[in-house]
């Protein structure tokens, strides 16, 4: 023991650390951006965003930023998924042609076992088709054909069945990174999870007989909510490595009371997950803008301030929410009640086209950001249309 009563070992545990792994994601969250989503107009106003945030930065997305996508069913998510997956594969460059992508690879934790790689497959080669040129000759198709299989050789692919399962799928990725041959020497770009709520019921449920056992004695001792746990892998993860944070989550409850004739008061779902950020809650504003600068690296110099105008009080942090979008599709009017049999079927055909455009509406917003965004993008035969000079 020193003259000043502190031991070698109290001393020691006031050093803060940090692993190289760390370290090296903090430095190229400052040189090295991931990209952009090539949806113009949400990248218009996410650079908009971070450049209020930390005046250096102007382009979109960061490296560690956490992204909700949340809407009903049949409202695009999934698409959008696959839509920032083929971005975050594609090379920035094949031969002479700028392609954009971001030439990483992608982790996609398919909780619904939905994921379709033929029909992925099928996006990632209209989208080369795009770039690139249909071409008519076999060497032509061979050559996207190449470049498809490389794009998809980059794609990991894991399918937990239980919340538990993608907690330790989660803590288990540094292992797989660094062992895994074909991942090793490559970055991962884009971490998405399809969707978050796959085993909410599930664990509600469990959750609900637990309680109900306990009503006799102390619920102190009752387990978390394993959703917790999902999340503080996802946090640990992001601060080692440092991808986009992609995460669907289901629309269950409106933000809003429904109007008098039944459609929604606002576009905006409330959050049905616990302890899931709830930035856009009155109850979970102040705890989200806290987390946002909780998470920064040291010396990241963020500015985020809350709603009100005030800073919040610190709160420990979970996983932040840089950003939350959602997603409705296009209403189409229904008929009048006036309307004949005959009139809606000479109708028919213009409300065909309305229906296989398949257009999606997107409203993007930012913990402590008073300003919504907004964008579209179409659901076609064979990809995403996401540019304007693309949408039918």
């Amino acid at each position: 023991m020193s003259e000043t009563g502190l031991s070698a070992a109290a001393i020691l545990a006031e050093i803060q650390s940090e692993s190289l792994q760390n370290l090296l994601a903090s430095v190229k969250l400052e040189t090295s951006p991931p990209g952009l989503t090539h949806v113009p107009a949400l990248d218009s106003y996410l650079a908009s965003v971070n450049n209020q945030r930390f005046a250096s930065r102007d382009w979109p997305l960061n490296r560690g930023d956490v992204v909700e996508i949340q809407g009903p069913a049949a409202s695009g998510k999934t698409h959008l998924v696959y839509h920032m997956l083929i971005i975050c594969l594609l090379p920035e460059r094949h031969l002479d042609t700028e392609l954009g992508g971001w030439g990483k690879a992608a982790i996609l934790i398919d909780t619904e076992g939905k994921f379709n790689i033929r029909r992925f497959h099928d996006m990632l080669l209209s989208r080369l088709r795009r770039y690139l040129g249909e071409g008519d000759s076999t060497d032509s198709v061979v050559s996207l054909e190449d470049v498809a299989t490389q794009c998809l050789q980059n794609l990991h692919v894991f399918r937990p069945t239980s919340s538990a399962q993608l907690a330790v799928t989660l803590l288990h990725l540094p292992r797989y990174h660094a062992t895994v041959s074909r991942l090793q020497d490559q970055e991962i770009g884009l971490l998405a999870i399809d969707s978050m709520s796959a085993f909410y019921w599930r664990d509600r449920f469990t959750l609900e007989q637990l309680r109900d056992a306990a009503q006799g004695s102390s619920r102190g001792n009752l387990p978390p909510n394993p959703i917790l746990h999902v999340l503080k892998a996802l946090a640990k993860f992001r601060a080692s490595h440092r991808p986009v944070i992609l995460m669907t989550n289901w629309g269950l409850n409106p933000l809003g009371k429904p109007s008098a004739t039944g459609d929604p008061e606002t576009p905006f779902y409330r959050q049905h997950l616990h302890p899931f950020p709830a930035p856009f809650e009155p109850h979970g504003a102040a705890e989200a803008v806290a987390s946002l600068e909780s998470s920064q690296p040291r010396g990241g110099g963020g500015n985020v301030t809350p709603r009100g105008g005030s800073r919040p009080r610190l709160v420990e942090s979970v996983l932040p929410l840089h950003y939350h979008i959602t997603l409705h599709p296009s209403p189409i009017d229904p008929f009048p009640a006036t309307f004949s049999l005959g009139d809606a079927l000479r109708h028919e055909d213009m409300r065909s086209v309305l229906v296989k455009k398949g257009e999606i509406r997107g409203l993007v917003r930012a913990p402590g950001e008073e300003e919504v965004g907004e964008f579209t993008f179409c659901i076609g035969d064979r990809e995403v249309l996401v540019d304007p000079d693309e949408l039918p």
